[in-house]
């Protein structure tokens, strides 16, 4: 690890960013690290072909708020560095200050990213020793003790953390060298937040014994970040060999391991946009789901979502709420938003095709099922019953309720875009409605995963 330089950090850039990447957002708060990252790039942008912007985000939490966003708009026209300020409001919650402040700022940065353009942000050794020190303390396991990468995915483009190699007190010695003013955040200081805290008390007496520890954590932070790209090219391995479509194959996976079960379980929810449970989760996600005998279906909420088995199979979806129980009215020259994520309804003109434009009436209402309900479908000699078909047709259970069933005048004309009435089926040639489900939900159960059914609710 050497001195910090421009020229230096123009050399660490051109390797962490891709071929064509040369759009650089900094994340600039104004303060030492951002500071230092923006003025040095400014210095090397042109010999190094860089498209730069400063964008600040004003969390208002601090009566400073405005004066260091008008600070940081004075240092990028000095620099002449377009400038952007992004105003968020931090609603605590469950989430806490730091927390909550965090997810608001980037949130904000996502939104004005463009498409192909780097984030970076002046994240440096020692804020990489916090993190795994926080990390430490939750509990966390390989990929979150591998704290920050230096390059990661992030909104329509990457997030890039140039000054890993670079301690607090290597840019320091660059700044106050080179003149930099910048602004300092009195929460930096409050040892009630677990960073601030582990800064103070912590991190500075470990760095008293050991004045190379940031350096060296820097170092265990990238083989841990190794190790955890080796776990996930194995649970890519394996999910190859469990996966039925977006499906997991509850044998297959007992032939497995339990670590490397849990493993690819991880990854099979962070496909879903789903934060990696709890150690204590994913074994009871582990346990539930595949100790339940084959006509059970268990199911298990984590992170928005519900884990869900059906048959031999998992499957994640959405967090399904309840369905109305009163008729929601219809007019039938008009598109009806469904309930619940369910998508909507549309009836399109159409000749012989769907239901007859002739036999029915301007007004239907929509229902869910309640049970006992009938329907003799286009083609069938007999009525049969609607919890039969829905069993046949290899629906999934928990959406056997919820799919919309269309009545006229107290009949039920259709059932979605899946069946319709006899009666009110178009004859060739004459003026139709065809029924069409918008965003319809995945409704149908993945591969063929046997015939034996589980309970189902009538």
């Amino acid at each position: 690890m050497s001195t910090f330089t421009p020229d230096h950090l123009a050399s660490i850039l051109r390797r962490l960013l891709p071929i064509g990447v040369t759009r650089v957002a900094v994340a600039f708060s104004g303060g030492l690290d951002s500071t230092v990252l923006l003025t040095a790039l400014a210095r090397v942008r042109a010999a190094n072909g860089l498209d730069l912007r400063a964008l600040h985000v004003n969390h208002g939490l601090q009566a400073a708020a405005s004066s260091w966003a008008e600070h940081c708009r004075r240092v990028a026209a000095a620099l002449h560095v377009p400038f952007e300020q992004l105003v968020v409001k931090v609603r605590a919650l469950e989430l806490g200050v730091e927390a909550a402040a965090r997810r608001a700022r980037y949130d904000a940065l996502a939104q004005a990213l463009s498409d192909n353009e780097a984030l970076l942000t002046a994240h440096h050794a020692d804020d990489q020793l916090e993190t795994m020190l926080l990390a430490l303390a939750r509990g966390a396991g390989v990929i979150g003790l591998s704290a920050m990468p230096a390059v990661q995915p992030f909104a329509c483009g990457l997030l890039v953390r140039p000054l890993l190699d670079f301690t607090r007190s290597d840019l320091e010695r660059w700044a106050r060298a080179e003149g930099l003013g910048w602004v300092e955040d009195p929460m930096n200081e409050l040892i009630t937040l677990d960073r601030s805290f582990l800064r103070r008390e912590i991190v500075a007496r470990l760095r008293a014994r050991f004045p190379s520890i940031a350096r060296t954590a820097a170092r265990s932070a990238r083989h841990l970040q190794e190790a955890s790209e080796l776990l996930d090219d194995l649970a890519q391995l394996d999910l190859d060999t469990v996966r039925v479509e977006a499906a997991l194959d509850v044998e297959r996976l007992r032939s497995l391991s339990a670590a490397r079960r849990r493993n690819v379980l991880r990854r099979w929810l962070r496909d879903f946009g789903v934060r990696a449970p709890s150690s204590a989760r994913l074994a009871g996600i582990d346990h539930d789901m595949l100790a339940a005998k084959h006509d059970r279906m268990p199911c298990t909420e984590v992170d928005g979502v519900q884990v869900r088995r059906h048959r031999r199979l998992l499957y994640c979806v959405p967090r399904l709420p309840p369905v109305p129980s009163e008729p929601i009215e219809w007019r039938t020259n008009a598109e009806l938003p469904l309930p619940g994520g369910l998508g909507a309804l549309e009836l399109v003109p159409e000749m012989g095709v769907g239901l007859s434009a002739v036999r029915l009436p301007r007004q239907l209402h929509v229902m869910f099922r309640r049970g006992g309900e009938m329907l003799k479908a286009a083609g069938e000699k007999h009525r049969r019953s609607l919890k039969k078909r829905l069993q046949e047709a290899n629906v999934l259970p928990w959406w056997r309720g919820r799919l919309p069933l269309i009545y006229a005048n107290g009949r039920l004309v259709a059932v979605g875009d899946l069946w319709i009435d006899a009666d009110f089926a178009a004859r060739a040639n004459e003026p139709s409605l065809r029924l069409v489900w918008k965003d319809k939900p995945a409704i149908y159960a993945f591969g063929s995963a046997g015939s034996e059914d589980g309970p189902v609710d009538e």
